[in-house]
């Protein structure tokens, strides 16, 4: 192609004349194809603006009405638009209430589709205001009411409409969706009621329990002291322990799920030591070779209280010179015949 400038007098070019390699953003200037609104003035479409309020309040909110429908028919993307429209439709001093009351249910489903539930409940509540017996507006109430979880306020929505059209299937569907949803808040609300009910409950009996048997219980940390599950026998009304056996010749322990408060230390070294621990090298631990101390935390230095095998754990626990700490009761299990048990204990005498 040439370079060479074109000489002569230039082509007559009108101002409407369009560019043909840009025909798509030369259309978007003029108001008939425009999808979006123009950032600068527009005559033309200043003059066409002007002209929608052209009219009684009446004709001007009915045309601005009907712009919204047809934003409305043409899909989410538009809902919107149809939005704005219906809103200057409700700026007027339209006094046709017919006209007021379908642009605030029409503006309603709008913001319903677009989840904007309180603006879907102030138009429904306009909207009824008008009109006691719209239905469509009990309905997007309760779409409304359903999605934000106020179930109560849903069916009362729906009992409404139902009492104007008993038949309505949308209306029904909505009642029973809400209906269902309450109806599994309020079991698990129930079954919630009850369990706090029988922990108080268990609460209660177990700290009875405890006065009764003058046993004192230390809570450091709630969290072991919680999982510490001391249980009351129903059958015998008797309480099971929790209950530690440190070995601390060997830094091992043993952790007894119940220990009866009825069973005695040497009931459960026997059943422990039926077989030779793992660790004890030398076998110096059984029911018989074995001594069973628990540490007195009373006063400034702790003491270290020997106990006799054949006793029952309750015995000890009432004991004045025993603290149950965190809910988990422990003994210090020693050989009686070795050279680290009088280590230990010595220890004690400082």
């Amino acid at each position: 192609m040439s370079d060479t400038p074109i000489v002569g007098p230039k082509k007559f070019k009108s101002e409407f004349t369009m560019d043909p390699d840009n025909l798509e953003a030369e259309l978007a200037k003029v108001p008939l194809f425009m999808t979006d609104l123009p950032t600068e003035e527009n005559d033309t479409l200043n003059a066409l603006q002007s002209l929608a309020f052209d009219g009684t309040p009446e004709e001007v909110a009915l045309n601005f009405k009907e712009q919204g429908n047809e934003c409305f028919r043409a899909g989410k993307a538009r809902y919107p638009d149809a939005i704005a429209f219906y809103s200057k439709a409700l700026d007027t001093e339209c006094s046709d209430t017919s006209i007021m009351e379908a642009c605030y249910a029409n503006r309603a489903a709008c913001n319903l589709e677009l989840r904007n539930y309180g603006r879907v409940l102030t138009d429904c509540s306009k909207c009824l205001e008008i009109n006691p017996k719209n239905v469509k507006a009990f309905y997007r109430s309760a779409r409304a009411l359903f999605a934000l979880d106020k179930l109560v306020e849903t069916i009362d929505c729906c009992d409404h409409a139902l009492g104007i059209d008993p038949e309505n299937v949308n209306v029904k569907n909505i009642r029973e969706k809400a209906l269902k949803r309450k109806n599994e808040i309020d079991e698990k609300i129930r079954l919630k009621e009850e369990r706090e009910e029988r922990e108080r409950t268990k609460k209660q009996r177990l700290a009875k329990a405890l006065e009764e048997r003058k046993i004192k219980m230390e809570i450091v940390d709630k969290d072991v002291y919680e999982k510490a599950n001391i249980e009351i026998d129903e059958e015998t009304q008797t309480l099971n322990w929790p209950v530690f056996f440190l070995y601390p010749e060997y830094k091992e322990s043993d952790y007894i799920q119940q220990f009866n408060e009825t069973n005695s230390f040497y009931d459960h070294l026997q059943v422990m030591f039926e077989q030779p621990a793992p660790w004890d090298e030398r076998k110096e631990y059984n029911a018989d070779s074995v001594e069973v101390y628990f540490e007195d935390t009373r006063g400034l230095n702790p003491k270290l209280l020997k106990i006799g095998k054949k006793l029952p754990l309750g015995k000890i626990l009432s004991l004045e010179q025993y603290t149950v700490k965190n809910g988990v009761p422990s003994f210090i299990i020693l050989p009686k015949d070795s050279s680290f048990k009088q280590e230990f204990i010595n220890k004690f005498k400082k």
